[in-house]
């Protein structure tokens, strides 16, 4: 098993990894001091049908004062306050108290989801991380937990970390490939952050799917300790940790737009060359990397052309992006395979790398 501890104003917490994780919850929610209390599972109704939900559950009923389940349909369009209201009804009728901890079991729309429940329900419940998906290596570290307003993508939400992070490789045997190209467009992204061994080898070696649990652990490790090393730096996003929106601000952008019909990671992706593009473009990224990422992501089938021509409507949707201040539009641009630096864009340089890309023309 590998341990990363998070840092964190509001109380450490750590990340475990491993094929089998499941098996150390109930000892996790002891060490915790949380083996007695009741046990809301929060998770959407797909992945409540799969065998690993089960057999946590069916754990989980033998310990505390007892477990009840409570989903919602899957997708990120359900990620909004409407569901959140509707879990905050599901716990008091079970009566769920301010004691009692959550279990967010799921990617990462139940991950967001379930955390912002727990950080407003009675003003604050504990709550555990357990990740069913490859992209939710991510999402699921940190403590930044929301929900999307139509306008955009995580408008509302809240700084609000776990208690505990268990991932098992083994829930990722039942994703299909798109969802594992989905992830991988993560994994990818942290490499680009701050893992040049990891690129390389991802470069080298595509990982196309996952094989043995046991030996995708070390690569999931990887990113997910390039994604702690930065929050334990910077938990509240107050500098450093932008780095780790690369990708995202053309990519949330151009997944709004699509109506959520690209996955997350295809978003990204498609985000991580767009805006390799203007750093390229800038002089500050050689052009050999700026096409070195476009290429890893084809290997991972991920797309590097934006299918949308309007790109006045996403240009619009970039501009509600939260992080920008009055000043212009922030961005997390790599500067270098292992480097991000976060500057000022102009619009106009989003509109002329969007329409590159949507060309194919890569650096």
């Amino acid at each position: 098993m590998i341990r990363l501890d998070v840092r964190s104003a509001q109380g450490a917490y750590p990340v475990l990894v491993d094929a089998g994780a499941r098996r150390l919850l109930p000892g996790l929610l002891q060490e915790l001091g949380l083996a007695d209390r009741k046990v809301a599972v929060i998770t959407d109704e797909m992945v409540q049908k799969t065998a690993f939900a089960r057999e946590l559950v069916d754990a989980l009923a033998k310990v505390g004062r007892g477990v009840f389940e409570l989903a919602f349909p899957a997708g990120d369009a359900h990620k909004n306050l409407g569901t959140a209201v509707q879990i905050y009804h599901g716990l008091l009728r079970h009566g769920f108290r301010r004691g009692d901890v959550i279990l967010a079991v799921g990617g990462g729309v139940v991950g967001d989801l379930a955390g912002f429940v727990a950080a407003t329900y009675m003003r604050g419940v504990p709550y555990v991380q357990v990740p069913t998906t490859l992209l939710a290596h991510d999402s699921a570290i940190g403590g930044k937990v929301g929900v999307n307003l139509e306008e955009g993508k995580n408008l509302v939400g809240a700084f609000y970390p776990p208690r505990a992070v268990l991932f098992d490789t083994e829930a990722l045997s039942t994703l299909d490939s798109r969802q594992w190209s989905n992830g991988m467009a993560e994994v990818i992204k942290h490499a680009i952050i701050a893992d040049i061994i990891l690129f390389d080898q991802l470069e080298t070696n595509p990982v196309a799917g996952l094989g043995d649990p046991a030996e995708f652990v070390d690569v999931l490790a990887r990113a997910m300790r390039v994604k702690v090393d930065v929050v334990n730096q910077d938990e509240r996003e107050t500098g450093l940790r932008q780095v780790l929106n690369v990708g995202h601000t053309v990519g949330h952008a151009v997944e709004q737009y699509s109506g959520y019909s690209l996955g997350h990671g295809e978003a990204v992706a498609i985000g991580l060359v767009v805006e390799a593009i203007i750093a390229a473009r800038r002089g500050c990224l050689p052009e050999v990397d700026a096409a070195r990422i476009a290429a890893v992501l084809a290997r991972h089938a991920l797309p590097t052309r934006p299918p949308y021509p309007d790109v006045d409507a996403v240009l619009r949707l970039i501009e509600v992006d939260k992080k920008h201040t009055h000043d212009g539009w922030t961005f997390a641009l790599p500067a270098a395979i292992g480097r991000v630096e976060i500057c000022k864009v102009q619009p106009d340089e989003v509109r002329q790398a969007y329409e590159e890309a949507r060309e194919g023309h890569h650096p």
